[in-house]
């Protein structure tokens, strides 16, 4: 069973409107940015999909009828009433009081652009659990907001019994009051906005302290779907355009003195293709890789077991396709006594191939039907990937669960493969995530690394830990095989930076050996450290500075959730080093299964913000006191390179902790 909620299609007559208009705060009209022409798009699809929304619990999936559910219920609707009061005053209170920081006729960059930190200050910001600098570029009224989502977040029941408050409030018709309360609470807090023109205002703030972002248009696919093929179909064309709209905005917002980082926006392939084909092709693939291992000698295969592979897997009786078959075996083994390894092993059951109907037109693993639908999903990638290369903005493609990983893994090779060529000397355009919590993942990358190099294409990726251990875990009991996630903690930690070594070793030899020094448009692996965890972020920052590679070189990139781990994040922006924060948005309605998902799998996470909460009491107890005043921030003008302050009280919550460091996070 797929745990996660998702948007679901019903043709209607509807018609979509997305609207691209520059913000109105002088910060952007002033800034190094090109100044934008209102423009609008018009999707006229007359089969528009409307959505509708499931939950699943991270507890249960049965009615809950006990007194004590009962009372959690009532007490969650209190509190909820509560917080959409306290909201109301907030809002009031905030509209009132926000005021950007300007510099009149000046062109404004990140403090970053003129820092020349050495990596052993930002280590030692790093290593300050009691650093409260990043609190200076919030307003009072945001850190009192902060401590508020915070402390909502310590309560494990209120997660457990969202999704039947929101069920409730549904089925009282009052949805429009539940999305109000979570649209100025943790909508507010976690994400960037109900569209991509509405993450700009983020995207700017964020940019001021060196800090960019990933849009993430939260849609994604139901695996328990009952719409018909059509209407799939129809919801993936409709995302395709959505995510179209994400990289234009993405674009845009791009700050131009910023040479090291690329605008990026973050793609689901379980929104661009029926989630059953994912499941088909994930299935097809394992098989055929278990059939190497079977037959593998020394991490090869020989032509004759080959031949025996596949009249296993793709029986036929026929000479013609016999004769193909065997033309094809000599193309990648001349000779009998010729063998090939893993990776050439994969790219001859490529389904991506031309000849790929030799394999797949016989045996039950994709009929033509499946290939039909693989087709679209690739026709609908090209086009996303096409549109971000030719405005140089980069396709992150999210991890999912392991049941759909193998086939997402071998999309996003075949993407890398065509967008990310290393003889064009640009940025990469394709970035595949890697889980290191998966048993498999290290290994994964080395073999990844090795198949980009005899390609010669730029090795782009996101390294997680990940986001579904408990299902995974849970997935793997039911059906009686070997969980994929490590085991221990310790595991997870070791690959993960096991991974991290790895990619600075291979970055240092290439640097060693061409001579040339390391940028994001010529380095054959370009990659991003997407995680909370303060020890795994030290650890890059100490093997960058001892394998030579520089942090504005634009091959090694950080990144964390949006309102989470802001100490970090704000240490590394201002110190010059790349960094991200991942800023998902979309319809409420739409991003509520990602802020349920994101409550229910990292609850351990979310209630861990004690440090947090305690730094920003100091903060508020300290601004407080009696002749105490507003903190200002710094803007460097390009005219004078000198500081103009500025009062700046509309910047985001400061950040929540990651306290265990554990398996269930991903920045994805």
């Amino acid at each position: 069973m797929l745990h996660r909620a998702v948007p679901r299609a019903t043709p209607t007559s509807l018609h979509c409107y997305i609207r691209w208009s520059p913000p109105h705060h002088s910060s952007f009209v002033t800034s190094s940015r090109s100044v934008l022409n209102t423009t609008t798009t018009r999707f006229n699809t007359t089969t528009r999909p409307s959505f509708t929304r499931s939950f699943v619990t991270n507890t249960s999936t049965k009615q809950q009828t006990s007194s004590n559910g009962r009372f959690k219920t009532i007490s969650a609707s209190i509190a909820l009433t509560s917080a959409a009061s306290m909201m109301y005053f907030y809002n009031s209170q905030r509209e009132k009081n926000v005021v950007y920081a300007e510099a009149n006729n000046a062109i404004q960059h990140p403090l970053s652009a003129f820092s020349t930190a050495s990596p052993s200050s930002v280590l030692a910001e790093l290593k300050d659990d009691d650093n409260r600098s990043f609190l200076q570029a919030k307003s009072t009224e945001d850190l009192f907001f902060a401590s508020f989502i915070y402390k909502l977040c310590t309560f494990g029941w209120l997660v457990d019994a969202a999704p039947h408050l929101i069920s409730l409030a549904e089925t009282l018709g009052m949805e429009k009051v539940a999305f109000w309360v979570v649209r100025n609470t943790f909508f507010e807090y976690f994400c960037g906005g109900e569209t991509a023109e509405e993450c700009i205002r983020v995207m700017d703030k964020l940019l001021r302290s060196g800090i960019h972002s990933i849009l993430d248009l939260s849609v994604e696919a139901d695996e328990n779907a009952t719409q018909d093929a059509a209407s799939q179909e129809q919801l993936c064309d409709f995302n395709m355009k959505m995510m179209k709209v994400a990289i234009e905005t993405a674009a845009q917002g791009q700050d131009s003195g910023a040479s090291n980082s690329t605008p990026l926006i973050a793609t689901k392939v379980t929104a661009l293709t029926p989630p059953e084909v994912l499941l088909k092709l994930n299935n097809a693939i394992t098989t055929l890789e278990k059939a190497f291992h079977e037959h593998q000698v020394d991490g090869t295969v020989s032509v004759e077991s080959l031949r025996k592979i596949t009249d296993q897997v793709f029986p036929t009786s026929t000479e013609e396709d016999k004769n193909v078959r065997d033309a094809l075996f000599n193309k990648f083994a001349p000779n009998e006594k010729a063998s090939v390894d893993f990776i050439e092993y994969t790219k001859l059951f490529n389904a991506n191939n031309s000849f790929r109907d030799v394999w797949y037109t016989h045996g039950d693993l994709l009929n033509k039907q499946d290939l039909e639908a693989y087709d679209r999903m690739m026709a609908r990638l090209n086009e996303i990937c096409q549109l971000a290369k030719d405005l140089n903005t980069g396709i992150m493609i999210d991890a999912e669960q392991t049941y759909f990983q193998e086939a997402i893994d071998n999309v996003a090779i075949n993407l890398e493969s065509k967008f990310n060529r290393r003889e064009e000397e640009r940025a990469p355009t394709v970035y595949n995530t890697y889980q290191m919590y998966t048993k498999a993942s290290l290994n994964k990358v080395k073999i990844d690394v090795e198949r980009a190099h005899r390609e010669n294409f730029a090795f782009a990726a996101k390294l997680v830990r990940g986001a579904y251990m408990v299902s995974e875990r849970k997935r793997a009991t039911e059906m009686g095989y070997p969980s994929p996630i490590h085991d221990t903690l310790e595991d997870t930690h070791a690959s993960y930076n096991g991974g991290v070594r790895f990619l600075l070793s291979k970055l240092h030899d290439h640097q060693e050996t061409t001579g040339e020094p390391l940028t994001g448009s010529t380095a054959p692996i370009v990659f991003m450290v997407a995680s909370h965890n303060r020890e795994s972020i030290i650890l890059t920052v100490q093997e960058m500075e001892r394998q030579g590679v520089l942090p504005r070189s634009g091959v090694v990139h950080f990144g964390q959730l949006y309102g989470m781990q802001d100490q970090i994040s704000y240490a590394l922006g201002k110190n010059g080093y790349s960094i991200y924060k991942y800023l998902p948005y979309g319809l409420i309605q739409d991003v509520l299964p990602y802020l349920i998902r994101r409550a229910q799998e990292n609850s351990s996470v979310l209630g861990g913000v004690t440090k947090e909460r305690q730094l920003i009491f100091s903060e508020i107890k300290e601004r407080l006191a009696p002749g105490n005043k507003t903190p200002a921030t710094t803007v460097i003008t390009e005219a004078t390179a000198s500081p103009v302050t500025n009062t700046v009280v509309d910047f985001e919550a400061s950040a929540a902790t990651e306290a265990t460091a554990g398996v269930t996070e991903q920045t994805a």
